[in-house]
C-alpha cells in the first residue's frame, strides 16, 4: 500500500467515525424527543446538535 492509498484510507475512516458521530448524536436527540421533558433548545444543547436539526427531527417524529 503506497501513501497515497494510506491517505485515502484514513480519510475514508475519519469519514466515517464522523457520520457515526452525528447518527450518534441524532439518536440520542430522537431519544430526549421521545422523552418529552427537555426543550427543543436544551436537547440541542445537550447532544451538541443545531437547534434546526433537532426541530427537524421533532417534526419527523409526528
Amino acid at each position: 500500500m503506497n501513501l497515497h492509498d494510506r491517505d485515502i484510507m484514513r480519510a475514508a475512516r475519519q469519514e466515517g467515525l464522523l457520520q457515526g458521530a452525528a447518527e450518534a448524536k441524532s439518536e440520542a436527540a430522537k431519544n430526549l424527543l421521545n422523552m418529552n421533558i427537555l426543550s427543543s433548545e436544551q436537547i440541542a444543547q445537550t447532544v451538541g446538535l443545531p437547534l434546526e436539526n433537532v426541530l427537524e427531527l421533532q417534526k419527523s417524529r409526528t
